[in-house]
């Protein structure tokens, strides 16, 4: 069988299909119904005279050929992007949607006011900007920049720096009142601790540094939350000690609703904050333009270390 007649669509959809895992994300990625994708399939099988996947009601698995068949649709896709970021270049106006992803609680409180000068900046930009608690697959998922918060792995994203998130160690005054003294990272083991943990980390192990060296303390509590904006609400309760992103304290330290502890002490391991996007050879002009002002604004948005003010509303 000749593959002249399979029409380049159907292979970009084949591609999707086998990267998203089911016909149905398919079809909500590109907008048609799930019909709409089987038909386009089985017409593309037929092309090829060969079945390319095979399917249980739980998963597909590609059959031979259509492993084969996958590495060249990869490279029809690639080439069509290409084609499409040839004309947004060429015409280099910055104009269009732009799909985000950021971590929720980053997203709401250091992301979203800056998107909102982005947009009085550049009136013909829309965003959809997804909130969520994950990584995802920017080609798979059509994201053009994501926010990452920690220390990124290996791939073929690009990765630009927007500064470090300061981490600080807080509790309200009614907690403490009734809790044991806390004047060194060691005593963490006799308080209640609130800490972030999902299904693949728990962020249990606090480390300082001060005068005297480095310290590491592993600390357990009663509550553990996924979500960082809960666990300040759960702070502000009275539930145990938080350490913390300072930036998503807003005034609570100012009207003193939460107090630092441990003024000699300087939390370490403070996560990065990273744009990245995909490897291109041809960057769309909306996406540059929007990589270069978080490069310009993010790094002053982002809190610097707290310094306590007077020594009455620090605990120690």
């Amino acid at each position: 069988m000749t593959l002249k007649n399979a029409n380049m669509q159907g292979l970009v959809l084949f591609s999707h299909i086998y990267r998203l895992g089911s016909f149905s994300a398919a079809a909500q990625l590109l907008g048609i119904s799930k019909s709409s994708v089987s038909k386009q399939l089985a017409a593309l099988e037929r092309n090829m005279g060969s079945r390319l996947f095979n399917r249980t009601t739980r998963k597909i698995v590609l059959t031979e050929v259509g492993y084969q068949v996958l590495q060249e649709a990869y490279k029809i896709e690639l080439a069509l992007q290409k084609i499409e970021h040839i004309s947004e270049n060429y015409q280099s106006v910055i104009a269009g949607m732009l799909n985000i992803s950021c971590p929720s609680a980053q997203g709401r409180v250091h992301l979203t006011p800056l998107l909102a000068k982005f947009l009085a900046r550049h009136p013909k930009i829309s965003i959809n900007l997804q909130l969520e608690d994950r990584i995802v697959d920017m080609i798979a998922e059509n994201i053009d920049v994501t926010i990452r918060v920690g220390h990124l792995p290996d791939s073929s994203l690009i990765a630009r720096k927007l500064g470090e998130l300061s981490w600080i160690l807080c509790a309200t005054p009614e907690y403490l009142k009734h809790a044991p003294p806390l004047e060194k990272p060691s005593d963490l083991v006799h308080h209640r601790c609130l800490f972030y943990r999902n299904s693949k980390i728990a962020m249990n192990a606090w480390s300082f540094i001060s005068d005297e060296g480095e310290e590491t303390v592993t600390i357990s509590g009663p509550l553990c939350i996924n979500d960082p904006s809960a666990l300040i609400l759960a702070a502000l309760e009275h539930a145990g000690v938080l350490l913390i992103d300072q930036g998503l304290l807003g005034d609570t330290m100012r009207e003193g609703k939460l107090l630092p502890l441990l003024p000699k002490y300087r939390s370490i391991g403070g996560l990065p904050m990273y744009v990245v996007y995909p490897e291109r050879e041809f960057i769309p002009a909306k996406t540059r333009a929007l990589v270069d002002f978080l490069l310009a604004e993010m790094p002053a948005a982002l809190p610097k270390r707290y310094v306590m003010e007077h020594k009455k509303k620090c605990y120690h």
